[in-house]
């Protein structure tokens, strides 16, 4: 009996991994070895484990990091690298680069010829029992567990250049049958709940109808249900033809007969505006025959393509828009058609292109720029994954019309989240306090006002959009790219795209002397004193800040913006011991000579040790607001025994006191200085 381990990379799915299911009970069940199951690296009880062969599977191209770590994980695990085998997507696709990166080359397409394993008995793993048993050796959920994992056919047939389907299924077939597997998965691992067939193209099949009998036959006839065995509740079963169904090839018959099982939803894609009278009548028969619950992937950022027979181009952003609008006003009209007797719903979700050879996420299209990628990402964070499905939300959020749609993906990211209203009881935020939630409305109302300066800005534009469209393509804002920058519309936009502490920055790259400080100065200040703001919180509320920060402030906004952090931290009676204590150094250093932080330090001291009256107190306050060190030295000055009383006398204990008595000596020595040196010179 062999040791065997199963090894998915750590990379976030939603489905099990079914090639790793078959391999495991053809070990288990057939060649009765000892199978282990893990997501990503083992626990620790099992690390020394000596392993007579590893399988390490692979998804999608662009997982490619985490799954070159996996084999190398592997590596580690074994005595020689004979004992690893590498297969799945990526391996199928870039079996070469998998060789190169690794040394070992890996197993490509599916399991099903006689061999490709290098075992005995391995004639065609791709069509035995899925073992759902190794599941149970992971703490990870796959949201689609409770479910039927089969094909009724293989590959597509129509070789789009944009598919993997043409590499990883060249061959089509045609039919089958899954009423057998399916009767072996109940024997051995009980009845499930759905069905999810991952055929690439099933409504091409000559053989559909026995298809759908083979469905009707297993128990998922329109309106099945399951029992669940633990609870006892009875719930609608569901049949999903996961890899969607082409609307090429449905037919009115086609759509009759998919009416007759339980499916949800029908998944049919509309990849280019080019398929839009296939992709509408498809819509059509699905309600005509009763199908309510229809989802559609929408493909954006890709080139030119051919497939099924024709040229399609590369999409535009617009493109994107216009095929979710077209989805939402076909939605309208089937629901006025059909609303009395069935309502129906249908989801968009836009599915962004990756090149079939890319290692990571990050292709931009032709017509498409980083910008306006990250903005579609950002744009669809409320949906939940749930698809676009409502036109007042798709409308607030991605406009009601094509050149709205280009303005919000041209709004920086952080107010492109703030548009709309705000709700006390939004989700994930059952356990907000109300003063946690009137903080979360102050900067949502902050936000709002930029929003309303972004936009009139970015009207202002006229014929200079499009270069601004492309000064922000690469979604990097630099502070120095601001100084670059000629036109003055373009220059206060680009100032909203900068994070608080980059905006910092930039401030210490301005020439004081210059036209641009001014312009800037009053952008901040009096256009736009939502900024001010956010450079105050920054200053005043960071314990930890690199020197730049209060440097960079201190000499843009000089004695005024003294003034208003000291009256910002008067909220808090100047609580903010390392923030002077650092203001104090770098405000040396400036030449700074009408503020004296440490100063405001010897008077918190005064404070915690409750030496001041009310009145004493209150007038210092107001003397550090007005920056009037003379008069608060003076205020302290008058308290300096007391103080030195309550300070000798906070320690109650022999040894404390003499240590305290020195300290004390010190602490004194130098307050009495300062305060001399005040009172003697004023300022």
């Amino acid at each position: 009996m062999a040791n065997i381990l199963l090894i998915e990379p750590a990379y976030k799915c939603k489905q099990p991994p079914l090639g790793l299911m078959k391999i495991s009970f053809f070990h288990k069940n057939i060649l009765h070895d000892y199978v282990k199951f893990t997501k990503g690296k083992l626990p620790d009880a099992l690390s020394e484990t000596k392993w007579d062969r590893i399988y390490v599977t692979s998804l999608f191209t662009f997982e490619w990091k985490v799954t070159i770590e996996a084999i190398e994980y592997a590596k580690t695990l074994v005595d020689s690298t004979d004992k690893i085998i590498v297969g799945g997507i990526a391996a199928t696709m870039l079996p070469n680069q998998i060789f190169e990166e690794t040394g070992i080359y890996p197993v490509c397409g599916l399991l099903n010829k006689p061999g490709k394993l290098g075992l005995p008995g391995d004639e065609c793993i791709d069509q035995i029992t899925p073992d759902y048993s190794m599941l149970s050796d992971v703490d990870y959920v796959y949201p689609f567990n409770n479910a039927y994992f089969l094909s009724a056919t293989k590959g597509c047939g129509n070789k789009c250049g944009f598919c993997a389907v043409q590499t990883l299924e060249p061959e089509f077939v045609p039919y089958i049958d899954i009423k057998k597997r399916i009767k072996s998965i109940e024997e051995m691992f009980g009845q499930k709940k759905d069905l999810i067939l991952m055929d690439n193209n099933v409504l091409r099949s000559p053989r559909f109808n026995d298809i759908i009998d083979d469905i009707i036959a297993a128990g998922f006839e329109k309106g099945a249900t399951y029992t669940n065995p633990h609870t006892g509740k009875v719930v609608q079963r569901y049949v999903d033809f996961n890899q969607g169904l082409d609307a090429l090839f449905l037919t009115e018959e086609k759509a009759k007969r998919l009416g007759e099982i339980a499916l949800r939803p029908a998944r049919i894609a509309f990849d280019h505006i080019e398929d839009r009278e296939i992709y509408e009548r498809a819509l059509r028969l699905c309600a005509k025959n009763g199908i309510t619950e229809l989802s559609n992937y929408v493909l954006y950022n890709s080139e030119d393509f051919s497939g099924k027979g024709k040229k399609y181009h590369a999409d535009t952003p617009a493109d994107l828009y216009y095929r979710m609008r077209i989805t939402l006003d076909l939605l309208d009209e089937l629901n006025e058609k059909y609303g009395q007797e069935q309502r129906i719903a249908a989801f968009s979700f836009p599915m962004r292109y990756i090149p079939l050879s890319a290692h990571e996420r990050g292709y931009v299209g032709s017509q498409w720029n980083a910008k306006f990628l990250r903005a579609v990402q950002r744009m669809l964070v409320p949906t939940q994954g749930k698809g676009v499905c409502s036109r007042s939300f798709f409308e607030a959020d991605f406009g009601k019309s094509a050149d709205d749609f280009v303005r919000y993906l041209s709004m920086p990211e952080k107010l492109i989240a703030q548009r709309g209203k705000i709700s006390a009881t939004s989700r994930g935020r059952s356990s907000e306090t109300e003063e946690q939630f009137e903080l979360r409305k102050k900067y949502w109302k902050r936000d709002q006002l930029k929003i309303e300066r972004w936009n009139m800005l970015y009207s202002m534009l006229g014929n200079e959009q499009k270069d601004f469209i492309n000064l922000i393509s690469d979604n990097e804002y630099l502070p120095e790219k601001v100084l670059g920058i000629s036109s003055n519309i373009q220059r206060k936009l680009y100032i909203l795209y900068l994070t608080t502490p980059r905006l910092v920055s930039f401030l210490g790259m301005i020439d004081k002397k210059s036209p641009t400080y001014s312009m800037i100065k009053a952008f901040i200040e009096v256009e736009c004193p939502e900024l001010y703001a956010d450079i105050l919180d920054m200053v005043s509320e960071s314990e930890v800040q690199q020197n730049y920060v209060f440097k960079n402030y201190i000499n843009f906004f000089g004695r005024k913006g003294i003034a208003d952090l000291l009256m910002r931290l008067q909220t808090v009676d100047f609580a903010a011991d390392k923030q002077l204590s650092k203001w104090a150094e770098i405000s040396k250093k400036e030449g700074i000579g009408y503020i004296d932080f440490e100063l405001i330090r010897v008077y918190r001291r005064f404070v915690d040790l409750n030496v001041l009256s009310t009145a004493e107190h209150e007038a210092a306050r107001e003397h550090i607001v007005a920056m009037s060190m003379v008069d608060l030295a003076a205020i302290l000055n008058v308290n300096i025994k007391k103080f030195e009383l309550l300070l000798r006398s906070a320690v109650d204990n022999e040894k404390g006191q003499a240590i305290l008595q020195k300290i004390t000596k010190t602490i004194m020595g130098n307050i009495q200085l300062k305060l001399a040196n005040f009172l003697r010179e004023g300022i």
